[in-house]
């Protein structure tokens, strides 16, 4: 099936969870088709075609003859958002010769790349799935109110995020809405769901307030959760060592406790006989059984050689000292090789406070443990299988590697968990990270706990039977900014809040002669790398950024279109 030219066409390339949930938000919008061109695979079609989009087969998608059967030639997006970023270049390249006018939207794992490709190639977008994602786990780890989060301006921007307050907690029942927002230092968006309301307004001791914000300003008011940190430090350590529970001893290893009572058999054994041959003292038999099983040499006792049962017996005793000692060596020298590789792997008890355990350091991993270091946070790493760079970086940026099994309680309770301050399970095993999580729950009831689910629908059924409120899908997260960098250079994805949805928006002071749209909310701007809230744009100034939010239900409705959006909003000529 080809898609007609009567309506434009945007083609994803993909059939993960990432390409299907971009394709249903944007079957969701007006005044476009949706074409997912993928390999042959019969369950992903009926997924397709059950979301308003067009399925297309191809063995390879990104061949010219794919792209054709997609409708290339009359698209104005391509988004690649296939797991292989060869293929998703690769495509795009492809479909730019075919059609020059196209739009790209990439997905990239090298974020240093994607912001090349971005410099370098017009009318293109590109996004590192961990990085936009990570923004969020990080943002919810450091404030567990927090449920978006990202840098701007983009790339290297200050950590910001969206935030729940309620008044009275803060400090600001009773305070206008211009001096509440001095004194969280952040903006505030929405209260109580609304986000039409004056600055002079009162706010109620009960208000819900939705605040916007740095994270390092955000912090200061987030709620206390956890009981560790609101014990005094001698305190705490008592309390810690009241509730630990009682250990065991430790266990003697099977091999070693059977050489050890050979050995003591074979000495006692010769102790006697000598002890009759010599008929002299214990200690004289003593002393001569263990300079032969020593094979340190005669001097001064020595077997009669004219009686072979003696000979034989303190040859016996030669070679089972010579047997019995390179078994206690070779035993022994294991055991240290082992204690020394579990040392270097960081496999010991933690001893930090108010530190973040982060469980797992793969793409999205990394990303957040750059983005909490440079928020000077302590961090604490359990990884099954390190490799050799996030070794050398737990030595350069001294934070703590652990090597193991997070979801094992004996790598758990290594974490100091009962002093924590929050944990975030980032493996690619959702049910692992469920595992996780509760396994951290039960050492601290108290912690906030972030977890990464793949598919949405899943991570809403963990949150809601679980209640772990701080549940996200990178998906999920993903799918709504992918949508909007369709057509929007600079869209951020998207927040939700009272019962509304909002896309979030970044544009430059270049961008401020275009007509917004007029329900565009200014919420914050950077001038010279400096961050500030803001109500306008009046004082952005050359060079400067701008975040802003803009309503979706126009776009839902059909009141308004994505091509006529485009015009007006965030896109560059």
């Amino acid at each position: 099936m080809v898609a007609e030219p009567d309506d434009p066409v945007m083609i994803v390339v993909g059939g993960g969870a990432i390409a299907l949930g971009t394709a249903q938000e944007l079957c969701a919008l007006q005044g476009h088709r949706v074409v997912v061109l993928w390999r042959r695979d019969p369950d992903l079609a009926r997924a397709v075609e059950s979301i308003g989009a067009v399925f297309i087969t191809a063995a390879r998608p990104d061949s010219a003859e794919g792209l054709d059967r997609a409708g290339v030639h009359h698209a104005v997006t391509i988004l690649a958002l296939s797991p292989d970023d060869h293929l998703n270049l690769h495509a795009a390249l492809l479909a730019r010769d075919i059609n020059p006018r196209i739009r790209i939207v990439l997905r990239q794992f090298n974020r240093t790349l994607a912001h090349k490709i971005e410099q370098n190639l017009p009318n293109c977008s590109v996004l590192s799935l961990a990085w936009h994602s990570a923004a969020t786990f990080g943002a919810a780890a450091i404030d567990p109110s927090c449920f978006r989060g990202l840098q701007f301006p983009e790339p290297d921007g200050p950590l910001t995020g969206f935030a729940t307050r309620i008044a009275e907690d803060c400090g600001v029942d009773g305070d206008t809405v211009e001096h509440a927002e001095r004194v969280l230092g952040a903006r505030l968006i929405a209260i109580d769901g609304a986000s039409d309301f004056s600055h002079d307004a009162v706010l109620a001791g009960g208000a819900e307030l939705v605040v916007y914000g740095e994270i390092a300003a955000l912090q200061d008011t987030a709620p206390i959760r956890s009981v560790a940190q609101a014990k005094p430090e001698i305190g705490s350590r008592l309390w810690s060592l009241l509730r630990q529970r009682p250990h065991r001893p430790p266990r003697l290893n099977p091999i070693l406790a059977r050489l050890a009572w050979v050995t003591l058999t074979v000495l006692l054994t010769g102790t006697w006989y000598f002890h009759a041959v010599f008929g002299g003292a214990w200690l004289d038999a003593v002393y001569f059984v263990v300079a032969t099983m020593t094979t340190t040499g005669y001097g001064d006792l020595t077997p009669d050689r004219s009686k072979p049962v003696e000979i034989v017996v303190a040859m016996l005793l030669m070679l089972s000292g010579i047997t019995l000692t390179g078994l206690f060596i070779a035993f022994g020298a294991s055991l240290l090789t082992r204690v020394h590789w579990v040392t270097m792997q960081g496999l010991r008890p933690v001893r930090r406070r108010g530190h973040i355990v982060i469980c797992g350091a793969g793409s999205i991993g990394s990303a957040v443990i750059d983005l909490l270091l440079a928020h000077g946070r302590r961090l604490v790493v359990v990884e099954l299988n390190p490799d050799a760079t996030i070794v050398e970086r737990a030595r350069e940026q001294h934070f703590d590697l652990l090597t193991g099994d997070a979801s094992r309680d004996t790598t758990l309770d290594l974490c100091n968990l009962a002093a924590a301050h929050s944990l975030i399970a980032l493996t690619n095993v959702d049910t692992l990270n469920l595992e996780i999580a509760l396994g951290a729950r039960a050492r601290n009831p108290t912690m906030p706990i972030v977890l990464r689910i793949a598919e949405a629908s899943f991570a809403e059924s963990i949150a809601r039977h679980f209640e772990f409120e701080t549940t996200f899908s990178a998906a999920a997260l993903a799918a709504p900014a992918f949508v909007g960098l369709g057509r929007f250079a600079g869209s951020r994805g998207r927040v939700s809040f009272g019962g509304q949805e909002f896309a979030i928006g970044e544009i430059g002071s270049e961008d401020l002669p275009r007509a917004l749209p007029p329900d565009a909310i200014p919420i914050a701007v950077s001038r010279a790398d400096k961050f500030a809230i803001a109500h306008d744009l009046q004082d952005l100034g050359p060079d400067g950024r701008a975040l802003l939010l803009v309503p979706i239900s126009p776009f839902r409705e059909g009141k308004d279109t994505l091509a006529a959006a485009a015009e007006r909003f965030l896109q560059r000529s």
